[in-house]
């Protein structure tokens, strides 16, 4: 069973994304992927927050973050994700402008810009969550690629190249 961890800010009324979190679910819950998501969580003692969710994102496949609004939250579990090799998946508004350095030069990670939720949607259910791994594509910025049979393929640009030694 592939175990997502969703991040998303959380805090702050405004800067929630409650809409793109629901299509993130919808997707991953139809083709059989279970998503740890923490904004459908009641609020707790700051300390049991950061335990329970260090411990999510050390026990997920993958993370799904977006990264629109500045979270620290949200960069604290892509940093983790990050240093552990697990996939990340970065979605930006495409009308976001302020978007970390750090974020966009983060190894490990692909980031997909969306102007629709339908984009978001179409993108999560164009690969197997169980096959992805940290991958550097060849042909575009992604480091995240689709193990197949016999190669692996970008599921930023969709190159192909070879299955890595195992």
């Amino acid at each position: 069973m592939v175990l997502v961890y969703l991040s998303a800010p959380i805090i702050h009324d405004t800067l929630r994304k409650d809409d793109f979190c629901s299509t993130v679910i919808g997707a991953m819950e139809d083709n059989g992927v279970t998503v740890f998501a923490p904004q459908l969580l009641a609020a707790r003692e700051p300390n049991l927050i950061y335990r329970r969710d260090v411990e999510h994102v050390r026990m997920c496949d993958l993370l799904i973050a977006e990264v629109s609004s500045p979270s620290l939250g949200v960069g604290m579990e892509i940093m983790l994700a990050i240093g552990l090799m697990k996939p990340v998946l970065m979605f930006l508004q495409s009308n976001s402008e302020r978007v970390s350095k750090m974020v966009l030069g983060a190894e490990g990670k692909v980031l997909f810009r969306y102007e629709s939720l339908k984009e978001v949607d179409q993108v999560l259910r164009s690969f197997d969550a169980e096959n992805l791994i940290v991958q550097k594509c060849t042909a575009c910025d992604s480091q995240v690629a689709e193990v197949l049979e016999d190669k692996t393929r970008c599921i930023a640009c969709g190159h192909t190249g070879r299955n890595p030694v195992v």
